[in-house]
């Protein structure tokens, strides 16, 4: 039986090597990069509209209208301007302001046992495309079923709706994103400079070059999606008169929009075939024992594992940013459901702008990618910083007015951190390792997101004052800059070379 497995082997191996050849050979076609970020079209409008602003207005909506005032006896009076109000979760009495970042947070807890279920399975054979389709497909039915929240009782519905759909988009991402390094290694002019046996300076240049405007063009499409969605939902609720049940209808239509646009994806990407899984491995184990070997190994990839550091602080930071300006503009600033929509339109429609608005900054200076995430961060950090003097000057969001220029200021800044942190990784990725890699960078961002929103909820719940949660962006999003500007990309570039090379030669 050894021996038999050994020869299929042996036969798939010699199968993709020629395969793998050929695909290296030939350059992406723009037909293949459509679909591709019309993929993001897809999945881009749940990130923004639904998780990033719908969701935990949703769930806040449906447990104070379910919850009680602090006596734990009078039902909620969700017309007084920021009310403050509990709801029983098996015997635990949670802050209803709190209640959806802990759904959230659950919510990731789960989406990082999934991409280490899967992700590096992705690495082998052709997986990848097959499992973006699936978690994709899965995870627009999964929004759709946000239309059959027909009761406020039913608020532990919308959270098992919650993190089923937030689960399914987070591993549809990380194969999203493992394309970056692949499209950038067959992009024609990478390929051209391959046969003319160009220096490698420059061959690295050219491929910076591509990886980030793959990424920039992806993240912006993913932004005007969510724009998209927004918009649509607006329409929705004005159709139904602001109704308590009009939420769920324009969470649904994301999941419809989700859905309809994979068509693309599914007719013109290409499988990409990488090195088969040997058969003596278990498909069930395998991801766990290559997760914890990339972990033991982190030290040969010393400058991955600082930007990753660096990510962590910085996505946690920037991803609750967004849900926590909504329920402060919900709760503190009693902003209306058609006010918050419109926010939700500003925040995306100035993301798709910031994020060709700093590329060309870039450009213009000369700027590297690294450069460009700190000066970014740096910028992110102010807005907690001037959220927090609310509570000693008259302003500092104690204006209605004042979130609309927060919401502009976020918008600018978010789209064009997220797409520069998406490139300079894809850069320190170990060739042949890009799922499970960015199964680890999003393990990093919707790992430490559940960090960030624990936090804010645990203070709120404390204090019962939303504005206290922006001290904890204060600290996150400094700290980021600091850690970015210790990372050596050069040096992580070749310590990723190494890392496929000492593989090389233990298998031989």
């Amino acid at each position: 039986m050894e021996r038999k497995n050994i020869l299929q082997d042996e036969k798939n191996i010699v199968a993709y090597n020629e395969t793998f050849v050929d695909d290296e050979e030939q350059p992406v076609t723009e037909k293949e990069l459509k679909g591709w970020y019309l993929h993001n079209f897809a999945c881009g409008a749940y990130d923004i509209a639904i998780a990033g602003f719908f969701a935990p207005v949703l769930l806040e909506r449906l447990a104070s209208i379910s919850g009680y005032e602090l006596d734990h006896v009078t039902p909620c009076n969700t017309k007084v301007q920021n009310h403050k109000c509990v709801i029983n979760i098996a015997g635990f009495y949670i802050d209803t302001a709190s209640f959806s970042f802990y759904v959230v947070s659950l919510s990731v807890l789960l989406q990082s046992i999934l991409f280490i279920s899967c992700s590096s399975l992705a690495d082998h054979g052709a997986n990848r495309k097959k499992f973006l389709l699936f978690f994709s497909t899965v995870g627009a039915f999964a929004t759709i079923c946000y239309a059959l929240v027909i009761k406020p009782e039913w608020y532990w519905f919308a959270s098992i709706i919650t993190i089923v759909s937030n689960c399914c988009f987070g591993a549809a991402y990380v194969f999203h994103l493992a394309h970056i390094p692949i499209f950038s290694r067959i992009h024609s002019e990478v390929l051209l400079l391959k046969k003319s046996k160009a220096p490698r300076e420059k061959l690295l240049e050219v491929e910076e070059k591509i990886s980030t405007k793959l990424s920039v063009n992806t993240t912006s499409i993913g932004f005007v999606a969510g724009l998209l969605v927004v918009i649509g939902g607006l329409g929705i609720v004005l159709a139904f008169n602001s109704s308590d049940y009009s939420l769920q209808i324009a969470m649904s239509f994301g999941g419809g929009w989700w859905l309809f646009w994979l068509i693309f994806p599914l007719l013109w990407l290409k499988e990409h075939p990488e090195p088969p899984l040997p058969s003596t491995e278990n498909k069930f184990l395998y991801p766990y024992k290559r997760f914890f070997k990339t972990i033991r190994t982190s030290s040969k990839l010393r400058q991955s594992m600082k930007f990753l550091i660096s990510w962590f602080l910085l996505s946690d930071g920037i991803n609750t940013i967004g849900p926590l300006a909504a329920l402060f503009g919900s709760k503190t600033l009693i902003l209306t459901e058609i006010q918050l929509l419109i926010l939700a339109i500003v925040v995306p429609l100035c993301a798709a702008f910031g994020i060709y608005f700093f590329y060309l900054i870039e450009k213009l200076f000369k700027f590297t990618t690294k450069t460009m995430i700190v000066i970014i961060s740096f910028l992110l950090t102010l807005l907690p910083a001037y959220t927090l003097l609310g509570f000693v000057l008259p302003f500092g969001m104690r204006n209605r007015w004042e979130i609309w220029l927060f919401a502009v200021y976020f918008g600018l800044c978010l789209g064009s951190v997220q797409a520069y942190s998406q490139s300079l990784f894809s850069r320190l990725i170990p060739k042949g390792h890009e799922s499970e890699f960015f199964s680890i960078y999003l393990i990093t961002a919707k790992g430490s997101s559940s960090l960030g929103p624990m936090l804010s909820g645990i203070i709120i719940n404390a204090t019962h004052e939303v504005r206290n949660g922006f001290w904890v962006l204060l600290v996150l999003l400094f700290l980021s800059s600091i850690v970015t500007l210790t990372v050596a990309v050069d040096k992580g570039i070749k310590e990723s070379e190494d890392y496929v090379q000492n593989e090389i030669e233990e298998q031989n």
